[in-house]
């Protein structure tokens, strides 16, 4: 009894302090000088946080927890359910994770487990999800579900994995690839009952996913031509779960007109990459601006690189639809998990030699060893185009704060040289 008591004492004391991180956030984001009220929906959508039930019951759907973004979102919307993305940027949330945990592993999904603990200690049996799907990207997200019962959540919802390809160059990887897709779409019709959805279906539902890719695009233009801070950037890019797709469009679209007629904002360009950066954690974008740094580029997981590109087809039957999506998400996707990843760091380097900025500022999450393991290929091929490199390791305190504001000062001077 004594151990429950002390269990349900920390889980509110948890649950305390992560509204209080949020509240914190939200306030310093209304208080800057380019908020606007249009931002209000993003910003309402992360401040209600991401319970499974309150998803669900906006959506009108059941709701799938998605590990990372290699399943194409197009089918789970033609089969009726909506994606969520399983994310954590929380600190706090990291309390009641940790001690079931390894001491050095990656913080954000650290933190992930510990806001799905707060989740099931609000609406029991798992919480609100109806399914969990996990693309076998990082070893991490391999042992999520054993990681989950270590933390005392024992699932009881359907599972399925997405076993990737670590090799996309090879046709065999790619019909492995599209076998998987299929699969996929097999277990979301059979969750919802449609067991598979028509082609018409499916074309419309990726109509609809190349839409927000279109308006995405157009905001992702106004950051790249200084209109659009990056921070507001992320926290438009981390609300994509939190509502039904279409409602999100028609949010953005009434935004983006509003940063047309903008001035650009200050600061020396740069190009952010390495460790994907969640709400209400924004402590390195704050970083960056502070030190006079602009963030004009990125390739987060987490912020550009949300959609893999616009889904083309030649073929308009049902085999057609679902390869061009399997091509676009695997062939489009720029994990550091590939083995054949020599096209992400091309896509580093190649706007270098049209845009303006001549640095790359790479931040890395204790733990994340992909992105860790990057980082050395990278910074030498960096140097080699004659590009400024800084790698920062951080976590989700934020005591080590004032020491990567100093470096960041530092690497600003350097650029200005």
């Amino acid at each position: 009894m004594k151990q429950i008591n002390r269990e349900e004492r920390l889980r509110e004391k948890v649950k305390s302090r992560y509204k209080e991180e949020v509240r914190q956030e939200i306030k310093s984001l209304r208080e800057r000088p380019d908020y606007f009220p249009e931002l209000d929906y993003f910003l309402d959508l992360l401040s209600e946080g991401p319970e499974s039930s309150i998803i669900s019951a906006r959506v009108g759907r059941p709701v799938a927890a998605l590990l990372c973004l290699q399943a194409p979102l197009e089918l789970f919307h033609a089969c009726g359910v909506h994606p969520f993305k399983i994310f954590g940027g929380s600190q706090a949330a990291s309390r009641l994770s940790a001690p079931s945990l390894p001491a050095l592993m990656c913080p954000m999904l650290r933190s992930a487990l510990g806001m799905l603990q707060l989740d099931s200690a609000l609406d029991g049996d798992g919480g609100g999800f109806a399914a969990w799907v996990l693309p076998t990207t990082c070893d991490w997200v391999v042992k999520f579900m054993e990681m989950m019962a270590n933390c005392g959540q024992e699932n009881q919802r359907p599972v399925h994995r997405l076993e990737l390809p670590h090799l996309k160059d090879r046709d065999e990887s790619q019909e492995r690839w599209l076998e998987e897709i299929y699969g996929l779409r097999k277990f979301l019709g059979d969750l919802t009952g449609r067991k598979k959805p028509d082609r018409k279906t499916l074309a419309r539902s990726m109509a609809i996913y190349q839409k927000a890719w279109h308006v995405f695009t157009e905001l992702t233009d106004l950051k790249r031509t200084g209109r659009l801070a990056a921070l507001w950037y992320v926290v438009i890019s981390n609300s994509f779960f939190f509502d039904d797709v279409q409602k999100w469009i028609s949010a953005l679209e009434s935004v983006v007109p509003k940063l047309k007629g903008r001035p650009q904002g200050p600061g020396r360009e740069v190009y952010l990459a390495g460790s994907p950066i969640f709400f209400p954690n924004l402590k390195m974008m704050h970083l960056l601006e502070n030190a006079g740094l602009k963030v004009v580029m990125d390739d987060l997981c987490s912020s550009e690189r949300l959609f893999p590109g616009a889904v083309y087809f030649d073929d308009p039957s049902d085999h057609g639809l679902m390869k061009a999506l399997a091509q676009r998400y695997h062939q489009g996707c720029l994990c550091p998990t590939f083995a054949d990843n020599d096209r992400r760091i091309n896509n580093i380097i190649a706007p270098s030699h049209k845009s303006s900025f001549k640095g790359v500022v790479f931040q890395v999450l204790k733990g994340c060893h992909p992105f860790d393991l990057e980082s050395l290929t990278l910074e030498r091929r960096l140097k080699d185009e004659g590009l400024k490199f800084i790698k920062l390791e951080t976590d989700y305190t934020s005591e080590d704060s004032q020491n990567l504001l100093t470096r960041l000062e530092a690497y600003r001077g350097a650029l200005e040289v």
